[in-house]
């Protein structure tokens, strides 16, 4: 299954900025991600109680320049979203692994939508050759599984986890 982003946020109006987390923003967005509630993180990272400490030191392991990561900013304040798509290869073909976050003020708001828009076009801008765009999410996890619905992804259910994947056309 193919999926493509249309144009980049061409649905969604928001007063928020999307852009690429650059170095200088890492303390943001580990500041969006502690502000999120124990079962927010529960969600974001597929685990069960994730502590302050471990949220440190994934924000410390971003591969920046490597993998896809955009925020999302209230104007020049704090960062509100977060999409970390986590590349990695598997026998010779690429894949990108996509997580997200949004403060619980945000959300409704197409957000989510916006930046798995930001993913999908990043990534389609850069793939030489085809890319898969893979998620996971809870069941549970209503909102994400509309977002991965609405990007024209397969959705696979596998005990308690949702597993979303298509193929991103080449640029």
């Amino acid at each position: 299954m193919t999926c493509q982003a249309t144009e980049l946020f061409s649905n969604v109006a928001s007063p928020l900025t999307a852009r690429a987390v650059q170095h200088s923003d890492l303390a943001a967005v580990q500041d969006h991600l502690l502000r999120l509630s124990t079962e927010d993180r529960s969600l974001r990272f597929s685990a069960g109680v994730v502590k302050d400490d471990t949220v440190r030191a994934y924000v410390q392991r971003i591969r920046l320049g490597h993998d896809v990561v955009i925020c999302l900013l209230d104007g020049h304040g704090p960062v509100v979203g977060l999409a970390h798509g986590c590349v990695y290869e598997v026998q010779g073909s690429l894949h990108v692994e996509a997580a997200f976050s949004v403060d619980a003020v945000w959300r409704g708001q197409g957000c989510a939508t916006r930046l798995m828009q930001a993913v999908q076009v990043q990534e389609q801008a850069r793939a030489a050759g085809g890319r898969r765009l893979l998620g996971m999410c809870a069941v549970r996890n209503l909102p994400m599984r509309r977002v991965f619905k609405g990007a024209g992804m397969q959705l696979v259910r596998e005990d308690g986890e949702l597993h979303a994947h298509c193929e991103l056309p080449s640029a």
